[in-house]
């Protein structure tokens, strides 16, 4: 269930790969909601890439994950995705390897994205997020 302010909304998605698209659908209605679908693009493949890092990288196997939660931020003209998960590692960026199946998500958020970054949740876990002019 979504918590839908005038320039905020969260949603707690559950440890299942069918969670990017639904991601994606609950990012591209808010856009639209709060008028901002001229980033559509960019923002549907970053929430894309972090669902799926969260999914990927979050603590234990595919049954034992937690859910991991998604929260959208527009204030003074620009737009906030953030996931959470409960993995305390924090994501590093390294070069790209063009060669390999998996590696380039983080790559791609730099990319679709102004800035990115990561920071410690309490009690546990981590929000990465990413921020669009």
């Amino acid at each position: 269930m979504a918590q839908v302010g005038h320039t905020c909304a969260r949603w707690h998605l559950e440890a299942d790969l069918r969670s990017v698209k639904i991601a994606r659908e609950l990012t591209l209605a808010v856009l639209r909601e709060w008028d901002l679908t001229r980033i559509h693009s960019n923002v549907e493949l970053v929430v894309s890439e972090l669902v799926t890092n969260a999914l990927r990288h979050a603590g234990g196997s595919q049954d034992s994950r937690e859910d991991i939660e998604l929260s959208v931020l527009s204030r003074d003209g620009q737009f906030v995705c953030a996931v959470r998960d409960t993995s305390d590692v924090l994501p590093a960026a390294r070069e790209p390897d063009f060669m390999s199946e998996s590696g380039r998500g983080l790559h791609l958020v730099a990319c679709f994205s102004d800035r990115w970054g990561a920071v410690p949740s309490v009690p546990c876990g981590k929000f990465v997020w990413a921020l669009f002019s």
